[in-house]
């Protein structure tokens, strides 16, 4: 498609609103699609199209920027789309996409925008005031990178101690604080901590209560667990649609949903949307609200399904089936919003 009729294309359907920021839920799938859509109806108010190299790794990720003016996308390399990932902006006023910069993987979009040194096996959770990013690592073990951004420099590690065996680790801020979860392979125990910028040692941390044991599970098999925190309510869940999903191996049904756990001794409290199998869970940014994605099958070779939760009492308030696709999703304020079908402005250079 020529240049100019991509700009008629533009002109013609993508309508600005208005210039106050506005929450959208980002859905990006492998066949090159963003999805904008509206956070209470789910409905799509933009589709931006992004033409890909015939099977290549297609996107792997989307994110906004921090003011809402352009939003972020991990898709091929440049020169070898099979590889994953570059980072590629988009800037929503114009529908030009740039490669940023030579950044792959998870996170790169923190990365970049604040140049983070360093931590480049971690995933990063920067704290609500700016001041702060915690980074989550597992190998060769979990462990907590803290990390100042006023001062641009690592400033400790946190390593839990006396664990056995595999376990994993995941993390979420709330408010001032973070909490740092490990779980051990298998889904048979997990430990919490609830982490401050000033906690200089772990200690025991609280055990938590099984989420993911199930028996009839092979002994090699490992269950992926993550949380989610909206407000003060803690979430665990087993995340599904990746390498590894329990479905395929083991012999019973393998629950879903997510729990709300008592932070303060480890119980389960809630089991919310036990039909459904997050690959990933994300709180609203204004609401006590959950924005879950199930994965359609092991390999997402069935439709998917987009839900929003009241995480004050685990009801769906709203369900939307997306397109048979591995999908991913972020929530992010946004300035600009094209309305319609839209075509990104493919270019070779690279942003600064």
């Amino acid at each position: 498609m020529s240049r100019l009729l991509i700009a008629t294309v533009f002109l013609a359907c993508s309508v600005v609103s208005a210039q106050d920021s506005k929450q959208f839920v980002l859905a990006a799938n492998r066949a090159g699609v963003v999805e904008l859509l509206d956070p209470i109806s789910l409905q799509t108010v933009s589709r931006i199209h992004i033409d890909l190299p015939p099977n290549s790794v297609g996107l792997n990720g989307v994110s906004a920027n921090a003011d809402g003016s352009m939003i972020y996308v991990e898709g091929p390399i440049a020169d070898d789309p099979n590889g994953c990932c570059s980072l590629y902006s988009i800037d929503l006023a114009t529908l030009r996409m740039n490669q940023t910069a030579s950044i792959a993987g998870s996170d790169s979009a923190i990365r970049r925008d604040l140049r983070i040194k360093g931590m480049s096996n971690d995933r990063l959770h920067v704290s609500p005031d700016g001041h702060w990013v915690f980074g989550v690592r597992n190998f060769p073990g979990p462990a907590l990178d803290v990390y100042d951004l006023v001062q641009g420099t690592m400033v400790r590690q946190l390593m839990p101690t006396g664990l056995e065996g595999h376990w994993l680790a995941s993390g979420a801020w709330s408010g001032d604080h973070f909490y740092f979860y490990v779980s051990r392979n298998g889904g048979s125990s997990a430990r919490l901590w609830m982490v401050l910028p000033s906690t200089n040692d772990l200690g025991d941390g609280v055990a938590v209560d099984p989420v993911a044991h199930v028996p009839g599970c092979p002994p090699h098999s490992f269950a992926l667990e993550e949380v989610a925190v909206t407000g003060n309510d803690l979430f665990v869940y087993e995340a599904f649609g990746f390498i590894g999903d329990r479905r395929i191996e083991c012999s019973n049904l393998i629950p879903g949903g997510a729990w709300l756990v008592d932070s303060s001794n480890g119980h389960l409290l809630h089991h919310v949307a036990p039909d459904l199998h997050f690959s990933v869970l994300i709180p609203d940014r204004e609401d006590p609200v959950l924005y879950g994605l199930s994965s359609g099958g092991p390999n997402w070779e069935f439709p998917v399904k987009l839900v929003r939760i009241d995480a004050r009492n685990g009801e769906v308030l709203q369900t939307r089936t997306l397109d048979t696709d591995c999908w991913n999703i972020s929530v992010a304020p946004l300035r600009l919003a094209p309305r319609g079908d839209v075509q990104v402005i493919q270019t070779r250079e690279s942003s600064p």
